[in-house]
């Protein structure tokens, strides 16, 4: 199984914070990060029960960016989703198909949930591999943060003891696809308009993403798409 932390981002309340450090003790994780959190003290240790370990030693960053660099896989939450192709970041997957796809790797991987009132935004969910929503009542989608954390860990712990096949593509190599097609797509001048080459840029990167390619695979992609870039110059 793959090696997940629980990154939560701008959580409001300690309450909750205390209460997601328990949920991951509970389903055997440790590695909690904390971006710009909220004051957190005895209602946090209060709720973590016997997890105040898994508070204590919970990085904090200060912004997003810096809190997933190291990540192979970044996962993002959302309440909100689509089958629309134009609404491509709210494109979900669900916690049983995540299960499936992350049972037979092996890499680092960070679930992320946002804060409590509105979620990710946009441009956090653009730094994000894959993006997975609960199913829940239409008419009131948004769920306690640890009740959702609790929900996506138990589907995955359904995934332990599944056999290791293949290393996940580190966000270096993923980034780095990325960078050289687009690259080659100014090469090209594609898209026309100029302004469409970022959302063009987004849609690959989600696209690698949810492939989960390999090590092995992303390597010789880069090898290709360098000699095309070269060709092009």
């Amino acid at each position: 199984m793959a090696e997940i932390s629980i990154v939560l981002v701008r959580p409001l309340y300690a309450g909750n914070v205390g209460s997601v450090a328990r949920v991951m003790a509970n389903f055997g994780l440790k590695n909690l990060i904390l971006v710009k959190p909220c004051k957190l003290g005895k209602k946090a240790n209060d709720m973590a029960v016997h997890a105040k370990s898994i508070l204590k030693k919970a990085k904090v960053y200060k912004n997003f960016e810096a809190a997933i660099k190291n990540f192979d896989l970044v996962i993002g939450t959302t309440a909100e989703s689509t089958n629309k192709d134009d609404y491509f970041l709210r494109i979900t997957i669900s916690p049983e198909e995540l299960r499936k796809k992350l049972q037979k790797v092996y890499g680092k991987v960070a679930v992320v949930f946002g804060p409590e009132d509105i979620g990710l935004k946009n441009e956090e969910l653009e730094r994000c591999d894959i993006a997975v929503s609960i199913q829940s009542a239409k008419d009131y989608r948004s769920m306690n943060l640890s009740h959702a954390v609790a929900i996506i860990l138990y589907e995955l712990s359904k995934g332990e003891g599944e056999k290791i096949q293949f290393r996940l593509a580190s966000k270096r190599e993923k980034d780095l696809i990325t960078n050289t097609f687009g690259a080659i797509a100014n090469l090209i001048k594609y898209p026309k308009p100029v302004e469409r080459r970022k959302i063009f840029n987004l849609m690959l990167s989600r696209i690698i993403g949810r492939a989960q390619i390999t090590g092995r695979e992303a390597n010789t992609l880069i090898g290709v798409l360098k000699k095309m870039k070269k060709r092009l110059k």
